[in-house]
């Protein structure tokens, strides 16, 4: 008698019971020998067709047997599926398990044509490589940022392709490519709060540390690309500079740009005669045409150009960068105290003089925007927990642009440079500084605002304009348009549109001029008022 049996007990009962039970216990999968989990499953490598990844994983999860077996085929299947995952949540433990079973290669994932990634591109991405992922994870948001920093730090130590994506522009004219992907700026671009911002700026610095550069253009197709509708409006991030003078980006970033040009043995205070620099020119690269091109002079037709090698920073842009950090409620970044803003540019400023970027001209113009950032009366976004009216928004940008009014002499004009890049024969001759900030002839601070008010959705459905929302659209890109404003301030702007069909000629006065936005919008108002009322009166209504 077993020491569970009770002499009370009787046996046939308890015989009954045990059977009972040993028919209704069930059998698991780890007391299944692996040959037989094996031809339920089927084996990878062998047969064709078996049960999915995760199924399989299922499956591992319930047979230590089936796991010891399948575990590397797990990470290998799907084309490294799994550490495509662990990418995407920048999990680097994930990670290093799949590097144990050698299922961490630097591969590429076809992407399908519509959903394959939230990335901002200048093209469709149509596949990811690990760097893709992680960057597409780090745009998201969802994962904390150090987890991010960590996880580069990771693919960097394994030297993992860091460069530029290759269904990118770039490659259309270009078989070198040193710089880091657009996407990492680009996404800095949108201003982050300051924890994820620094690490942002911490993954750039990695990079840079590891030989990477950052790119001499961006969005470079898009701007030449760009419609006449956008034409003197910030559409685009034409450069790293740029963003690097943004308030939200730390002074350590310019540094980076700027020991970018010093790689290429060029001096800011130098005025070349000679054209192109070599460094300098192959960082810029080539830049392919949508469409052939005839030569102005020496006839022929080009298909592939030289960018400039040369940089030029609008002034008004950074301005505008400014602006949008201090006012913009769809930016994370606020000033912690009144006067960081203006601090910070400055700091900025004697970094570029330390690496003699500057010329006096220059300095005097971008201390005159510190002046102006720490005279500034109007609250800003920090004042008001991210909601500033559009009132206050004018004021601050107004104040901007006043400080710049001085130094308009120093007008660059963009149409001298295009025709560099289009025909190189008459580049020949025109000394050149590798960098300078110049204010373009075809930006107009109030179009620009104006177009503030469009995109920002506050302002926007405040509006009151006698025409209401005749005009008004979204365009195809998201961006939203009035056309009836845009038709009364670029026909009467000086261009000659205005002079025929019997109407009174009417001039939008320069920005140069020091008016307010508020004065001109009034004045569109009041003249697409005029023509509507001729409209009218020559309709017979």
């Amino acid at each position: 008698m077993s020491p569970e049996q009770s002499p009370s007990q009787n046996p046939e009962s308890q015989s009954s019971d045990t059977q009972t039970s040993q028919k209704s216990q069930p059998v698991t999968l780890d007391l299944l020998p692996t040959e037989v989990l094996l031809l339920i499953s089927g084996e990878p490598g062998k047969d064709q067709n078996i049960i999915s990844a995760a199924d399989f994983k299922a499956l591992c999860l319930l047979s230590p047997p089936l796991h010891q077996v399948y575990l590397p085929f797990y990470y290998l299947g799907d084309n490294s599926g799994a550490f495509r995952q662990a990418l995407r949540n920048a999990d680097v433990k994930a990670m290093e398990r799949c590097a144990h079973f050698g299922a961490t290669p630097d591969t590429r994932w076809e992407l399908p044509e519509s959903g394959g990634c939230q990335c901002i591109s200048e093209r469709r991405h149509t596949h990811h490589r690990p760097i893709d992922e992680l960057l597409e994870c780090l745009y998201l948001g969802e994962t904390p940022i150090d987890k991010c920093v960590d996880a580069l730090e990771w693919l960097l130590q394994r030297q993992f392709e860091m460069k530029e994506q290759q269904d990118q522009p770039w490659y259309a004219a270009n078989d070198y490519c040193d710089h880091v992907p657009e996407f990492l700026l680009m996404i800095l671009s949108k201003s982050p709060d300051r924890a994820r911002t620094e690490g942002i700026c911490q993954m750039i610095k990695m990079l840079h540390s590891h030989g990477y550069s950052l790119p001499h253009n961006m969005n470079f197709d898009s701007f030449m690309c760009r419609s006449w509708e956008d034409a003197g409006l910030v559409r685009y991030i034409t450069g790293p500079l740029d963003m690097a003078l943004r308030s939200h980006c730390p002074p350590y970033l310019l540094e980076l740009v700027l020991r970018d040009y010093v790689r290429r043995l060029v001096s800011f205070e130098v005025t070349y005669e000679e054209l192109p620099r070599p460094l300098m020119q192959k960082w810029a690269g080539k830049y392919r045409l949508q469409e052939p091109e005839h030569l102005l002079f020496g006839g022929g037709v080009v298909e592939t150009v030289d960018k400039p090698w040369w940089k030029l920073t609008n002034v008004l842009h950074a301005a505008w960068g400014l602006f949008l950090d201090l006012m913009d409620s769809s930016t994370a970044w606020a000033e912690e105290y009144r006067g960081e803003a203006a601090d910070v540019f400055e700091q900025k400023i004697e970094i570029l003089i330390e690496y003699q970027v500057l010329n006096q001209l220059e300095e005097n113009m971008l201390r005159g925007i510190v002046q102006a950032m720490r005279s500034m009366t109007a609250p800003t976004k920090a004042s008001y927990n991210g909601v500033v009216s559009d009132s206050d928004s004018q004021r601050c940008w107004e104040a901007l642009y006043r400080a710049i009014i001085p130094f308009e002499n120093i007008e660059e004009h963009w149409f001298l440079d295009y025709w560099d890049l289009i025909d190189p024969n008459i580049s020949l001759g025109f000394p050149r500084e590798c960098h300078r900030f110049h204010i373009d002839p075809d930006d107009n601070v109030y179009k620009m605002y104006h177009d503030y008010q469009m995109q920002n959705d506050q302002i926007r459905t405040t509006l009151n304009r006698p025409w209401g929302t005749e005009g008004v659209s979204k365009r195809d890109d998201g961006k939203w348009v009035d056309r009836e404003w845009r038709h009364v301030f670029h026909s009467n702007d000086g261009s000659g549109l205005g002079v025929r069909g019997g109407v009174d000629f009417w001039r939008v006065p320069r920005w140069t001029e020091g008016g307010s936005f508020a004065d001109i919008d009034k004045a569109v108002c009041e003249r697409w008022t005029v023509l509507d009322d001729k409209k009218r009166s020559d309709s017979g209504v």
